[in-house]
């Protein structure tokens, strides 16, 4: 999941929705174009939702009766089962009763509502987890963590000291591990520094002893450092850095003598790094799955692991998609869900801290199809899919596609063109041809206008969906308002489970097609949206319909029509 880092320096973003907790009683006397306005229509409600009560007046007008009721699992966090206002859509297994044994052997005792991965058969249950990139930075750290490169010459350190060594043999994959893995790990990067330490003391140390040459006997200053720089010296990359971080240490120490930076930087600069190194080990660097899970991430074949415990502390953002999706209509509490005969099932790999593991993502989507989802929900994408764990999230997607079900994936916050960077799950990392049944969402708000900071592509994300202050079911029989791509997620989901429900033999390609043609036109509306531009945030103005695909708003309306048209 993608970070834009400084070379070093890493950002964590959260996946976790945002939420306020409000009042039930009151919010309730506000209009629904305030609250749960995904439901309602610009026509109607001035406000840009996804046309769902017009789509229910349709089908009311026309006697039209639901046929299925659809399965949405939801990929990620934990859930609230006995919620007031989600008990009734809550997905029960058929073959599975709750007498601690696996009654459909399936491997999973008392899979009820679905499975935790992320949890131990005495009940525990993983509160973190790492990132992906501290992963492979552990894979690779002993093939390429040593390397230092100046443009031209690979060196490493030995004994303190740097001494020129042959390239790394495989450099495809020592690039991957310089250009992807280092930016998204908080202990690569301290790693990183470490070894860079070593150049800057033996950088400091030429510059402390060329300048003292140059000037002897003389209290050296800063105009004397700048003597060191020759603009029409032979220079490599490494000497740059070194004088452009020996530079910056004037102005943190705040002083224009040498004496104070030399003694930092030229003794100190390796101690530092050290230190640095072991905090970020430290806090980073487990995530104690094998005391808790105690499976074999890396193994694929190794399934039979986690607990049936969904109540867990990071429920609250499952219990909130699931009441964009189902929570019951008009019983007089909470909000409105778009599809209210849907049922959720829970399939929790995530517990909002970290990122995760390729392999529990894989084995869920492979569960949620062998036991009859029709739109499966994953949590955001990712820039870093190792190959080998890309497969196995690749051959589940394919088989959820043979099998009819609809996936649908949120993009995350950083204002990327995924055009241009690689974020997975996508349509096109099946090696067999371009996922059909595989939708990509990003949020939209009231105004019918892209979230500022969502990611965007005009051949890589597909569709809009109201996103932002929709207020949901929470924990403990409370409601919210809530923001976040999983709301715009969650928002499609439920549009896609309403049309199955009338329409139950689309298959999930069809359903993104209908979704697609569908959607409410943005095209030819020029909105603002945020960019990068030198790994910095910026902002543009764009056409909507080169932010994404279908150029617009998912629309549960016009879906339903576009669904006729496409069942006669």
């Amino acid at each position: 999941m993608k970070k834009l880092i400084f070379p070093i320096v890493c950002c964590f973003i959260s996946v976790t929705v945002s939420a306020q907790l409000i009042k039930p009683k009151a919010e309730t006397q506000k209009k629904q174009s305030e609250l749960d306005w995904f439901n309602c229509s610009f026509n109607q409600d001035s406000v840009y939702g996804a046309e769902v009560n017009k789509a229910y007046d349709y089908l009311k007008a026309n006697k039209k009766k639901a046929k299925k009721r659809p399965v949405v699992a939801l990929i990620g966090t934990g859930m609230d089962v006995e919620h007031e206002d989600l008990k009734h859509a809550i997905w029960i297994n058929p073959k599975e009763k709750s007498n601690q044994k696996d009654d459909d052997k399936n491997g999973f005792v008392d899979d009820i509502n679905g499975w935790n991965f992320i949890g131990g058969k005495d009940g525990q249950i993983m509160e973190a987890l790492t990132r992906e990139g501290e992963r492979e930075f552990f894979r690779l750290k002993d093939k390429y963590a040593d390397y230092i490169f100046d443009g031209k010459k690979y060196y490493k350190i030995v004994n303190g000291k740097r001494q020129e060594v042959p390239a790394p043999e495989n450099i495809e994959e020592y690039n991957y591990y310089r250009y992807k893995v280092m930016p998204e790990s908080r202990i690569g990067g301290a790693y990183g520094g470490l070894q860079l330490s070593y150049v800057i003391e033996e950088y400091v140390e030429k510059f402390d002893k060329d300048m003292k040459k140059r000037f002897p006997g003389k209290e050296l200053t800063v105009e004397d450092f700048q003597s060191c720089y020759d603009p029409k010296a032979e220079r490599d990359s490494l000497s740059e850095v070194a004088f452009m971080l020996t530079a910056y240490y004037f102005s943190i120490y705040n002083t224009d003598k040498w004496e104070p930076v030399y003694q930092n930087m030229g003794k100190k600069s390796v101690e530092t790094a050290k230190a640095s190194y072991e905090e970020a080990l430290k806090k980073y660097g487990s995530d104690n799955r094998k005391e808790i899970v105690g499976d074999n991430p890396f193994d694929i074949n190794d399934t039979h692991y986690g607990n049936n415990v969904l109540l867990t502390s990071d429920a609250a953002t499952g219990v909130m998609k699931a009441g964009v999706i189902a929570a019951k209509r008009d019983n007089g509490i909470g909000s409105n869900g778009i599809a209210d005969n849907a049922e959720i099932m829970t399939l929790r790999i995530h517990p909002g801290e970290g990122e995760p593991y390729l392999k529990d993502m894989a084995l869920a989507i492979r569960y949620a199809v062998n036991h009859g989802a029709d739109v499966i929900v994953l949590p955001e994408q990712n820039s870093i899919y190792p190959e080998e764990q890309k497969q196995w999230v690749s051959e589940a997607l394919k088989e959820a596609e043979k099998k009819g079900a609809l996936v649908i994936v949120p993009v995350w916050d950083l204002s990327v063109d995924m055009d241009r960077d690689e974020f997975f799950p996508n349509r096109k990392m099946n090696k067999e041809g371009e996922l059909t049944n595989f939708m990509v969402v990003a949020s939209s708000d009231k105004n019918g206008n892209p979230v500022l900071n969502t990611n965007y592509g005009a051949t890589t994300l597909d569709i809009y969906a109201p996103g932002t202050d929709i207020y949901s079911s929470y924990m403990g029989d409370t409601y919210q308002k809530g923001s976040g791509e999983g709301m715009a997620s969650a928002t499609l989901a439920g549009v896609a489970a309403l049309v199955k429900s009338y329409f139950p033999k689309l298959t999930g390609s069809q359903i993104r097609d209908i979704l697609l043609k569908s959607a409410t036109s943005r095209k030819g509306v020029e909105v603002e949206k945020g960019i990068r531009v030198d790994d910095r945030p910026s902002q543009d103005l764009f056409l909507f319909d080169d932010l994404c695909i279908s150029g617009g708003i998912v629309n549960a309306y016009q879906a339903i029509l576009e669904a006729e048209k496409v069942s006669k």
